[in-house]
């Protein structure tokens, strides 16, 4: 009976020292092993990274019986993430894992993905494979721990696959086209007259013989409103506005027009002073008492002077009447394109038609307006500006809405959008506004609330759900703003379009975005999908031609020319960026497009000083 017992416990004993023979052949062959990852180094899609791990395994190396547990990690810095685990089994084990053959060998692939956070740039995905034998083996079940509890379990040994995440493609700019509603209010339509003059491009000195201000015969239609003043009436009110064609810089265009309403100020004083003096001769006033009888006259007339910077609006007037073969695309640009300079060069791009709008539309925004009205005294500009501040609660609707179009300055524009939603709760526009605002200002719990009441004051509004799905954007949720552009564009919302082009970015799907931005040259977003596309020498065209030169996009033409290995390209776009913007030297050092510089004194000089 003791051999008995003895012969099977020397049986068993064989048996184990078979199977850890055979594990420790495997742990001491391991660096036969392939892992690749692909691509190498990582890159991120959208707010996502991908993980690919291509495996192959030679022949004679996989024993019958085992199995390997697969499970990497990825690390950096500040964090790590356990990724999904997968099974390998010899072709003698059952149930789940993918079968690899002893005698040919095998390869395998491994897929996961991550959801990406700022710091990973630097991370490393590694795999320490842990073998052991076992007659089956459940995949979905298996955990690292219970692999290791495994009789005889041993690990195979750590290897690095990659390092470094290339997030180039998170680079997009997610601001977009956002759907702010104008304002109804307008100067009282009790005027009896109104008379333009014209300007030469640059110019704000008059010239009578400006080519608009004789077909238009200018000259003859102040003296008829001189006219009116000596036989007729003398007007409650004058507005006096000017403005600028919308070509070059917008605070060039915005000094001209001051100076243009200057100019066109003065030549309604010298009218008012011709006519009133005129208006007294007839009267039988006292020559010694004219100029008093003028002065007291001027003092009675309120003489309201705007200068109304680039007059985008006539613009769309005109090129809707026109008869330019490509309107349609113009006036979608305009309507689209909220940057102006951006709106501007794409205009340009298309040179054809910006020749004939230059010719013939651009001249006729160069202009002084003079307006009498005989109804009574309405608030300037500059009074609502400053009501809307100080007083809102003594102005309508009408009149905040309009106050907050006057202000370049975001904050204050949502101070009077929320002055609106409390006044007029009931208004959606006002809380759409104030949510845009609020988005751009990066406030998106404010905007978030501002623009979800919106939607409950007025549902399936394509406004209202195309800054919704910026919003989302904005806090990473790609699916749920996906959701909302293909709704707003449903209910007809043209912002909408080009923000689709965004969430096909982020998903990746760059052949789609290209498509969404055929129309838009010259932007940040279809350089960004050009190199993504690997048209690195496009993508610096677009970028070249970028009006508004900001420091993203003098990074990402770093990056292109890093890929291009032009050097001394790459060092003067990165230091520009970085005077711009000095947290991109932080960037810039832990990004992989930058890995093969890092050691380059130009490159050094850029990000270390």
């Amino acid at each position: 009976m003791k051999r008995i017992v003895c012969s099977i416990f020397l049986a068993t004993l064989a048996l184990f020292v078979v199977s850890c023979s055979s594990l420790s052949k495997m742990q001491k062959n391991h660096n036969t092993v392939r892992y690749q990852h692909s691509p190498n180094p990582m890159e991120t899609t959208g707010n996502k990274v991908i993980i690919t791990i291509n495996g192959n395994i030679p022949k004679n190396y996989f024993q019958k019986d085992a199995v390997v547990y697969l499970q990497p990690v990825l690390t950096w810095e500040t964090g790590e993430v356990i990724l999904s685990p997968m099974n390998l089994k010899g072709q003698k084990v059952d149930g789940n894992g993918k079968t690899i053959e002893k005698s040919s060998g095998g390869r395998f692939m491994y897929k996961d993905t991550v959801a990406y956070r700022k710091g990973m740039e630097s991370a490393v995905l590694t795999l320490n494979p842990v073998a052991y034998k076992a007659k089956e083996v459940n995949e979905a079940n298996a955990t690292r721990s219970e692999a290791l509890e495994n009789s005889g379990a041993i690990e195979l040994g750590n290897v690095k696959i990659a390092q470094g995440i290339n997030s180039t493609s998170n680079r997009v700019d997610i601001k977009g086209d956002m759907s702010l509603m104008a304002s109804d209010y307008a100067v009282s339509s009790d005027e009896l007259m109104k008379s333009d003059i014209y300007f030469t491009v640059n110019m704000y000195t008059l010239n009578w013989d400006n080519a608009l201000n004789k077909k238009m015969e200018a000259k003859r239609s102040l003296n008829s409103m001189k006219s009116y003043i000596v036989n007729n009436q003398v007007p409650r009110q004058i507005y006096v506005n000017a403005w600028a064609s919308p070509e070059g810089e917008e605070s060039y265009n915005i000094g001209l027009s001051k100076k243009r309403a200057e100019t066109t100020q003065k030549v309604v004083d010298n009218m008012l002073t011709e006519a009133l003096t005129e208006r007294a001769k007839a009267e039988n006033i006292k020559a010694g008492d004219i100029s008093k009888y003028v002065a007291d006259a001027k003092k009675d007339i309120v003489v309201t002077t705007n200068a109304k910077g680039e007059d985008w609006d006539n613009f769309i007037k005109l090129v809707e009447g026109s008869s330019l073969n490509e309107k349609n695309t113009v006036i979608n640009v305009v309507k689209s394109q909220p940057d102006k300079v951006r709106r501007e060069q794409e205009i340009r791009n298309m040179s054809v038609v910006f020749r004939q709008i230059e010719e013939d539309i651009l001249p006729t925004l160069r202009r002084g307006e003079i307006a009498f009205s005989f109804s009574g005294v309405q608030k300037t500009d500059q009074e609502l500006a400053k009501m809307a501040i100080t007083n809102p609660d003594n102005l309508t609707y009408d009149e905040l809405m309009y106050a907050a179009s006057l202000s370049h300055n975001y904050a204050i524009k949502l101070q009077i959008y929320e002055a609106v939603t409390e006044r007029f709760p009931s208004q959606w526009q006002g809380w759409n506004n104030a949510g845009s605002t609020a988005l751009y200002l990066n406030q998106l719990d404010d905007a978030q609330k501002y623009l979800e009441t919106a939607q409950k004051l007025s549902p399936d509004n394509g406004a209202i759900e195309n800054n919704l799905a910026l919003l989302y954007l904005a806090l990473n949720n790609d699916e749920t703003a996906a959701q909302y552009i293909d709704n707003a564009i449903e209910h007809g919302n043209e912002q909408a379009s080009a923000n689709a082009a965004i969430v096909a970015i982020q998903q990746g799907d760059y052949e789609k975005a290209a498509d969404l931005l055929q129309d838009r040259r010259c932007t940040y977003n279809l350089a960004l999908v050009q190199l993504l596309s690997g048209n690195t020498g496009n993508a610096i065209r677009t970028l070249d031609c970028c009006m508004d030169q900001t420091a993203e996009v003098n990074y990402l033409r770093a990056v292109c020319y890093a890929r291009l290995d032009d050097v001394p390209a790459l060092v003067k776009n990165l230091k520009a960026a970085c005077e711009m913007e000095p947290a991109y030297k932080y960037q810039a050092k832990n990004d992989v497009e930058f890995r093969r510089y890092q050691s380059q004194i130009e490159f050094q000089n850029v990000v270390n000083n």
